[in-house]
């Protein structure tokens, strides 16, 4: 039998890894004392004599056996007395039961949700005194993409098993089971500092994501804070992305509970802004299927929630009310199963918005937002939000923050659309349009940009092109632009339903271009 692991007590010994593992954490162990327990625990039960304990682990070297005891006492003091027992006259031999484990058997298999490490940074500076930042930056990553409940996050001292050492990523990923890893290096110089990251999909040994990321050293706690939060903001989504791939080459009955509501999640996700509700109906059957099996699958019960959302939102719903209403329960059954669930929470407080209970929908978003201020995403609502609801002047500041933490992101039509109509509510009529435009250019048939895009060009007085806007948006979501006309908007306040209800109903020609000279 090829043995790949040898499990005793708490611990587990790998020998092609030379790492000795406690509740998941590396002991720290010296190349003399990793060959002597190795010795010892792959002949357990066996006495051995100290001149073959001495040629196993010093091979032909000339030394003295003060080494051995040496090595002896380490053990001892890491392992317990009994670990290591002198049989009087005759030598050594291991002293707590040993289970060897075959390497088929002892590679755990890969979490039914997203799996990722983060491994040790490599330091490629050469100013000693910075040799402390690579290691704090990669707990910083640790820590932060664990906010990211959809995420099984190898723990930090697992992941520094292998600081130091030459590296095959299949192996690393393999020995700890998880789908991907992330490496990277940090750099300092004159100042400054640069940290480079990637994400290897570990199945494929593909390179899925890559980016580098500058700071000021002038206080460098910051500078670790905003490269790790840099570093996270970019690369959850890039995960997500990866992961969807992944789902739509996999058959539903290979996924299980936690895959369907993760295929079901993507679903959605991709679909969201467009008018056509077959994704979402697609998404939903996935997610009523997840708890079909699995009552207490907190995701389905989130995807629920957004695609009740985004059916309120475009009007593809015969029953506005019971739609909300049933998208709200669907996001407190979240919560209720994991409260820690950012996603969750910026449903619920989306869903508050559509039934007009603003001052609970603030508090929900902003309450997903302390739970993960990595999301790029919950950013950019909550920033559309405070714009109209809440503290007014946060509004623009929040999405552009939002764009700049994942430029990447695959919402990043949804964030400028945040960031556009954030900027109407401030009057800034020229950059909502650019943002709409831009959101355009990502959201092929998707609503939203052209509404913004609409009210925007009026509020410039560029009567002809909200004209010929609206023209393509009730081709394309000829229900959300008969709610909008009727009066339905997202919002309550005052100011901004009177200028944007009147602005659309100028494009479409039912109000006079005095009526939006009136408001501007």
């Amino acid at each position: 039998m090829s043995v790949d692991a040898f499990h005793f007590q708490d611990c587990i010994l790998r020998p092609s890894l030379r790492q000795v593992l406690r509740d998941g954490a590396p002991l720290a162990l010296g190349a003399r004392a990793f060959d002597l327990l190795l010795h010892l625990v792959a002949n357990a039960g066996r006495i051995l004599g100290r001149d073959e304990v001495m040629l196993a682990v010093w091979g032909d070297a000339i030394v003295g056996e003060n080494n051995l005891n040496v090595q002896v006492a380490t053990l001892r003091h890491l392992l317990g007395r009994d670990a290591v027992l002198t049989i009087p006259g005759r030598g050594l031999r291991f002293g707590h039961a040993v289970r060897a484990v075959a390497a088929i058997e002892a590679e755990p298999e890969p979490p039914d949700r997203p799996s990722v490490v983060v491994l040790p940074f490599t330091d490629l500076g050469a100013e000693a005194a910075w040799g402390w930042l690579a290691d704090c930056v990669v707990e910083d990553i640790t820590t932060e993409l664990s906010r990211f409940r959809d995420l099984f996050v190898v723990a930090r001292n697992s992941a520094f098993a292998w600081r130091d050492q030459a590296r095959d990523v299949r192996g690393v990923a393999r020995a700890l089971g998880v789908r991907y890893v992330v490496e990277g290096s940090v750099r300092v110089v004159a100042g400054r500092v640069r940290a480079t990251a990637q994400l290897i999909d570990a199945t494929s040994g593909g390179h899925v994501w890559a980016e580098n990321f500058d700071a000021e050293l002038d206080d460098p706690f910051a500078a670790q804070a905003r490269i790790a939060a840099g570093v996270v903001a970019a690369l959850a989504p890039q995960i997500d992305g990866a992961e969807a791939f992944r789902i739509r080459r996999t058959p539903p009955s290979n996924l299980g509970v936690f895959g369907l509501a993760q295929a079901a999640w993507s679903v959605m996700s991709a679909g969201e802004m467009a008018f056509d509700t077959a994704p979402r109906d697609r998404a939903a059957a996935l997610a009523r299927e997840a708890l079909a099996a699995d009552p207490c699958c907190g995701l389905a019960h989130r995807v629920l929630a957004a695609v009740a959302w985004w059916h309120a939102y475009h009007g593809t719903t015969d029953d506005f009310v019971a739609t909300v209403a049933a998208g709200r329960d669907a996001a407190d059954a979240a919560i209720g199963l994991d409260a820690q669930d950012h996603h969750a929470w910026r449903q619920k407080g989306l869903l508050a918005f559509m039934a007009q209970d603003h001052a609970a929908g603030l508090s929900a978003l902003r309450r997903a937002h302390d739970l993960n201020p990595n999301c790029a995403v919950t950013l950019a609502w909550l920033s559309l939000n405070e714009a109209l609801h809440g503290e007014s002047e946060r509004g623009v500041p929040l999405a552009e923050a939002a764009l700049r933490r994942s430029p990447r992101d695959p919402g990043r039509g949804e964030m400028l659309c945040a960031l556009g109509f954030a900027q109407f509510a401030a009057r800034n009529y020229p950059g909502a349009d650019a943002s709409a435009q831009a959101a355009l250019l990502g959201m092929a048939n998707a609503a939203p940009p052209l509404v913004l895009g609409t009210i925007a060009q009026v509020g410039a007085g560029d009567l002809a092109r909200a004209a010929a806007t609206f023209a393509t948006l009730q081709q394309t979501a000829p229900a959300l632009a008969a709610q909008r006309l009727a009066g339905r908007w997202l919002s309550t306040n005052p100011d901004y339903q009177a200028r944007a209800h009147t602005f659309l109903r100028v494009a479409a020609g039912l109000a006079t271009p005095a009526d939006a000279d009136a408001l501007r």
